[in-house]
């Protein structure tokens, strides 16, 4: 590649990181941010369990499903009140429980629709546009467990929806 070609593609690759920074959400009031463990299962997973439940006739089930290798990370995060994990997204699914020391959080949908979250709550997530931010005046406190495809950052900023300009979401 003649040298002049090398600059103009130098300078393409630089504005882009560059119009990505300044277009996506990122998080704000990171207290502690650590990942404790990452694994991989260079395979398939096709885990079910059933568990007979006393006084119950269905039981328990639960399934954990991949279609390839996966990735699987555990996340201690805190963030301050008023923190803001950003509009995002994950190519997977998350575990996620606020401690039993956290302040309440609000989940918001991409149409902006919320639901509220407490200390002890636990949820999931999957691929969907989101936003979630510390509304208390206590440290929000998550332990999220992801499992991703392999090689695949855990997530991806996202420029906010329309609707989150009118609720300060941006």
């Amino acid at each position: 590649m003649k040298l002049k070609t090398k600059y103009i593609v130098g300078a393409v690759a630089a504005a882009c990181v560059v119009a990505g920074i300044a277009v996506a959400t990122p998080s704000l009031g990171i207290l502690y941010n650590v990942v404790p463990v990452t694994g991989t299962i260079n395979r398939d997973v096709h885990t079910h369990a059933h568990v007979a439940l006393p006084g119950s006739e269905e039981g328990f089930s639960a399934e954990v499903e991949t279609d390839g290798a996966a990735n699987f990370i555990v996340q201690d995060v805190i963030f301050a009140p008023g923190g803001t994990t950003g509009w995002h997204k994950h190519p997977g699914v998350l575990l996620l429980s606020l401690t039993a020391d956290s302040g309440s959080v609000d989940w918001y949908h991409a149409n902006c629709e919320n639901h509220v979250y407490n200390a002890g709550d636990s949820w999931t997530e999957g691929t969907t546009l989101h936003d979630v931010v510390n509304t208390s005046s206590s440290n929000a406190h998550f332990i999220v467990t992801y499992i991703v495809a392999k090689g695949v950052s855990k997530r991806t900023d996202e420029l906010a929806p329309s609707c989150a300009a009118a609720l300060g979401l941006t």
